[in-house]
């Protein structure tokens, strides 16, 4: 699926299927953080016709920036479970790694790091919570909320992962301890997608639009 320019005016914008094997199309694999899977796609001389659109003319940016606004929900969802899962595994490791003869969690710093974790993450889940139901209602607030839920949730997500690696030391970063690969991915995931720049302008653009604070479960009465 091809975001692509169609005309001289700003709205000129539309998507377009484009099958990977067609004349013209490369694609390069490109090494991430994160490990995961990302490719480069090039075009030369690549020809589409109007069958290829998806909508109407001129429709791409209104439908890609809606579905971006679905997908900030989702990736929030993803980095709330990969920081609860990574805060799991933290608090697993600070109750069987011992150092002077009791375990990592009964030390105040340790255990101080992972109860702001666990406060952080269950607020990060709560706003992805609420970003999901009121994209489902229909809300108004719906667009503030899901820009909110991913820069909310993917910081969460940093944040705990980097906390945890300071729990586990050293050997958290070596592939022995899964601990590192949802540190990889967290940064990942901040970064793509709508980073949080991007991500601060929706939420103060609609905030400063509508003049309205009130995003929370009074919205609902």
């Amino acid at each position: 699926m091809v975001l692509a320019r169609t005309g001289e005016a700003p709205a000129d914008v539309d998507l377009f299927l484009v099958d990977p094997g067609a004349e013209g199309v490369g694609m390069r694999q490109q090494p991430s953080v994160s490990s995961d899977t990302q490719y480069e796609v090039s075009f030369d001389g690549v020809h589409v016709d109007g069958a290829a659109r998806i909508g109407g003319p001129r429709s791409g940016w209104r439908t890609w920036d809606a579905v971006m606004h679905d997908g900030c929900i989702f990736l929030g969802a993803l980095a709330m479970g990969g920081a609860q899962q990574a805060l799991d595994i933290t608090v697993q490791y600070a109750k069987d790694r011992h150092q002077f003869d009791k375990p990592l969690g009964a030390f105040q710093a340790i255990a101080h790091y992972l109860a702001d974790a666990v406060t952080t993450v269950d607020g990060g889940t709560t706003l992805v919570h609420e970003a999901a139901w009121a994209q489902a209602s229909g809300r108004p607030e719906a667009r503030r909320l899901a820009a909110m839920a991913k820069l909310f949730a993917c910081q969460t997500y940093r944040d705990v992962t980097a906390m945890a690696q300071q729990v586990f030391g050293g050997v958290g970063f070596t592939v022995d301890f899964d601990v590192q690969l949802y540190f990889r991915r967290a940064k990942q995931l901040q970064v793509s997608w709508w980073d949080a720049r991007y991500l601060e302008e929706l939420v103060a653009g609609e905030l400063l639009a509508s003049g309205a604070t009130n995003v929370g479960l009074s919205s609902r009465r």
